[in-house]
Order: C-alpha cells, then sequence, then structure tokens
C-alpha cells in the first residue's frame, strides 16, 4: 500500500513523523502555538522582563532547538504584548565566524587552541549582535518604517547615550549588506554626536597649511617675490599648520593606539585599519577619552560596555536582554569534540555574567559537557555558582510526554472535518494507549520517538497491498518496530551507532 494512501484514508496531509530537525520541521511550527512543550519549560524559561540563567544538558534529538525555537516565539509574544518592557533576544547559535577569529582554522586541531577563547570575547560577540542589528535597522532606506521610528527614539536620547552608541557602533558593528563607511554615515548622522572639529579635519587643516606655507615660502625665497600677500599668505599657513599639528597630530597619534589596541582585543569583529581609524577621527578625542577602551586582561570595560548598552537598549523600551545559545557542537573546527565545546562554552560560565541585571543566557548544551561539567573541582562550581542557575543535569522524557507530542503532531496535520485523527485511532483495537505509552518511553527523546512511530508506518504500508489495504497498525508490527528501534537506541547511548 502507498504511503500517501494511507494517509489519505486518516485524513492526515503528511507523515507527521519525517522530520529530525526542529529548524526545518513545519509541524513543530505548528504546535508550538498550542503550547507543547517539555514539562520543565517554564522553569527554564523563567521571566521575560527580569530573565534569569539555565543551563540544560541534553542528547542529540533531545529537544534542545525546538527549546530554543519555542523560547524565541514566546519571547516575540510577550514583545508584541508589553511594548514598553520588551526584551531583546539574541540568537546565540552561529560559531563558525567566532571561532574562526579567535583559534583559527591552522590551530584548530588541537583541543587546547580552544583555550584563548575568553569571556571578553563572549561578550564582544553578544554586544556585536545587537549593536549591528541596531544598525542594520537605523540604517534602512527612509521610506522603511522601521527606521524613521527607530530613528525619532535614538535623536530624543541624551547625548551620552547617542555618544555610547555611536562609539558601540565603530568597536562592534558587523556589517554583511552594506560597507562600514556607509553605514557609519547613516548612524553618525542620526545620532548627532560629531563635532566641527575633529581629529581628521585637523589633520586635513595641518597638510593644507603645510602647503600654503611651502608655496609662500617658495614664492618669497626661490622667486624673489617680496610682496605683501606672499607673507601674509606665509604666516596664514604656518598658523594652520602649527594649529593642525599641535592637536591633529596628537589625536591622530592616539586614535592610532586606540586602533591598535581595538584590533588586539576585540578578535570577533572584522576591524578594516583604514575604515576604523576614519571612524574614530569623527569624532572628538576628549569624548573618546571619556569612553571605556578594552585593554589587555580588563574584563571591567566589557562590562561597561555591556551596561551602556543596556541603557540604550531601556531607551528603546528594551528592559532586558535574553541570550538563547545553542548548536554548540556543530562548529567546523569544533565537529562535536567534547574538549574543544568545553574550552569554547566554559568561559560564560562565570558568576559576574550569568547573574548579570537585566541579562539573561539560557544555554542549551550538549550531554557531553554535561559529563565533563562533573569531572570540574569545587572552585569552577564556586566561580559558577550554578546553584542560583537553573541547573538542569539532563533533557529526560517519560513516555507520556512523548506520546503527548506525538498525538499533537497527528492532529496538526489533520485536513479534515470534525474531531481530528488521534494517534490511537492509527493502530487496531488491541492496541492500547498505554502500549503505546510504554514503547516510546524506550525511545527516550522525541528525535528517536519519531524515528519508531516513521517506521511503524513504513512497515505497516509495507506489508498492506493496494487491492485490500489495511489501515489499522497491527500490534505485531508495533512490537517488532519497537525492537530493532530500541536496540538502536541502546546502541546509540554505548557509542555503536551514529544516529
Amino acid at each position: 500500500m502507498k504511503i500517501e494512501t494511507f494517509f489519505n484514508h486518516w485524513k492526515l496531509r503528511e507523515n507527521p513523523f519525517t522530520a529530525e530537525e526542529a529548524r526545518d520541521d513545519d509541524v513543530y511550527a505548528r504546535i508550538m502555538r498550542d503550547g507543547v512543550a517539555h514539562p520543565e519549560f517554564e522553569k527554564i524559561f523563567g521571566r521575560p522582563e527580569r530573565p534569569s540563567t539555565s543551563v540544560v544538558f541534553g542528547e542529540k534529538g533531545s529537544g534542545k532547538t525546538a527549546l530554543r525555537l519555542l523560547m524565541e516565539q514566546r519571547l516575540r509574544e510577550y514583545n508584541e504584548n508589553n511594548a514598553r518592557k520588551k526584551t531583546w533576544i539574541v540568537r546565540y547559535d552561529e560559531w563558525n565566524h567566532m571561532v574562526d577569529r579567535t583559534v583559527g582554522a591552522a590551530n584548530a586541531e588541537q583541543p587546547e587552541a580552544f583555550q584563548r577563547i575568553r569571556l571578553e570575547d563572549h561578550i564582544d560577540k553578544i554586544i556585536s549582535m545587537v549593536v549591528t542589528e541596531i544598525v542594520d535597522a537605523a540604517s534602512r532606506p527612509s521610506s522603511s518604517k522601521v527606521a524613521r521610528e527607530l530613528g525619532k527614539s535614538l535623536r530624543k536620547m541624551p547625548r551620552q547615550h547617542r555618544l555610547d552608541l555611536a562609539y558601540l557602533s565603530i568597536l562592534y558593528d558587523q556589517p554583511s549588506l552594506s560597507t562600514r563607511a556607509e553605514r557609519w554615515r547613516k548612524i553618525s548622522r542620526i545620532l548627532r554626536v560629531g563635532s566641527f572639529v575633529t581629529p581628521t579635519k585637523l589633520l586635513y587643516l595641518f597638510g593644507g597649511g603645510a602647503m600654503v606655507l611651502f608655496l609662500s615660502l617658495f614664492a618669497i625665497m626661490g622667486l624673489g617675490m617680496m610682496y605683501p600677500y606672499a607673507f601674509a599668505a606665509a604666516a596664514v599657513g604656518g598658523l594652520l599648520t602649527f594649529i593642525g599639528g599641535w592637536f591633529g597630530i596628537g589625536q591622530a597619534l592616539a586614535n592610532h593606539k586606540r586602533r591598535k589596541n581595538i584590533h588586539t582585543e576585540i578578535k570577533v569583529v572584522d576591524h578594516p585599519s583604514s575604515a576604523l581609524f576614519n571612524q574614530l577621527g569623527t569624532v572628538k578625542s576628549a569624548d573618546l577619552d571619556s569612553l571605556p577602551l578594552p585593554t589587555p586582561g580588563d574584563q571591567d570595560a566589557r562590562y561597561e560596555l555591556l551596561g551602556r548598552l543596556q541603557r540604550i537598549l531601556k531607551g528603546l523600551d528594551f528592559v532586558s536582554i535574553t541570550v538563547l545559545v545553542d548548536r554548540v557542537d556543530e562548529p567546523s573546527l569544533v565537529n562535536g569534540n567534547p574538549k574543544k565545546m568545553r574550552n569554547l562554552i566554559w568561559p560564560l560560565f562565570t558568576h559576574k555574567i550569568l547573574q548579570q541585571d537585566g541579562l539573561g543566557i539560557k544555554m542549551l548544551l550538549p550531554i557531553e559537557l554535561g559529563y565533563e561539567l562533573k569531572r570540574e573541582d569545587g572552585e569552577f562550581f564556586s566561580k559558577a555558582r550554578l546553584d542560583k542557575g537553573n541547573l538542569i543535569e539532563r533533557l529526560e522524557w517519560t513516555g507520556v510526554n512523548l506520546y503527548d507530542i506525538c498525538n499533537h503532531r497527528v492532529q496538526a496535520v489533520y485536513d479534515g472535518e470534525g474531531e481530528p485523527t488521534m494517534l490511537k485511532d492509527l493502530f487496531e483495537e488491541r492496541v492500547s494507549v498505554q502500549d503505546l505509552v510504554d514503547s516510546l518511553d524506550q525511545m527516550k527523546q522525541p528525535r528517536d520517538a519519531f524515528k519508531f512511530l516513521y517506521e511503524v508506518i513504513i512497515q505497516h504500508c509495507k506489508g498492506s497491498t493496494d487491492a485490500e489495504p489495511e489501515y489499522l497498525i497491527p500490534k505485531l508490527t508495533l512490537e517488532q518496530a519497537r525492537r530493532h528501534q530500541s536496540q538502536r537506541v541502546q546502541d546509540l547511548a554505548r557509542g555503536f551507532s551514529a544516529a
């Protein structure tokens, strides 16, 4: 029997158990609206207006990415209903660029190379993602409603907040669709923090004055043009050269030092040297001197920059930042190596950042890191203070939980009228709900539960003809698939199977 014939009989528009990755799972996207989630979801999710840290360890296929997607949806719903106290959502799930910048492909073979990754790099990456989104929105065409409204909000901010955002955009903006210079022109025009007298203009003044002075002296001494206007031009040129050199060169040297520090310290952002120098040159040195500059070994500057970003966001009606950490095992240079993952993520286990006011970090981590965590000593736990976080050592599912999820998936693809088809309806009368619950309990997690039910349906369709179709799945087929899939799950747990 064709599988389409089976699903058409039950008025199911598609197989609800084919997807293995939550990001590409249209069925899951539909059932999210029904609030289908892990029993401990509310503990993990917390309160968006006062977000807290959560640390979750789970096997592959246990639903970590599904949890992240559900949290994103809930946070968007919260923001829609709380326009004056929203939370800024940071999706910290793309690691390749950061790993490439901090470790480098040449050194990535050895897990010890990942020890170069610092807490400062994580803070920089989080700030960069937020600042880049703000500049993206502000840089849209003037016809964009979002750009107009954001521009109005930014202009109303106190000058110090506008100066802070300009400085953060110099340090952290990571453009992908337009040039850095173009984005800087737009955001600096909106923020209006520039000055008529800037280091760049003073350098132009120095160059222009030096040229006038040289030509005037050449006219006087070389050509013998002893005219009053030649002496006046020489005097003006000398004065301009002195003013531009006295103030401009000193500020240019200071900006050169700032540029070197930024290049050395902020590794996770690409900073073209000429563009960075030009951006620094459009802001008064007195303003730059009042802003924290990241220096080696100084974490306080990062916390100060993060605090300034949070004050800017409050002016945009965002009272908190929620960071969703996922897919730590997927970067190409990490490739699931537990030691590399440990060195990548462990710097975040610092009490000060995990308990930062207005910042909630939700870590959805592979179970291998849970094993690494258990090997740590008391000093590590004293530093991390995970007793204050919502720690879930293993994301576990019961047969009842999995039955409910699978049942919702069947209902989500129902394409008929009246009462939707239930999972139990697909099986013969001898198969009870408890039989299904017990079978799913052996699968342990959603991905394996879906594989199990997918095999049940496929095996049933293979054993039934189109001429005499059987639409009720017999208990024998259920038992055969259960034995096969439970053995696969056990082999996977022992490391004898890849998936």
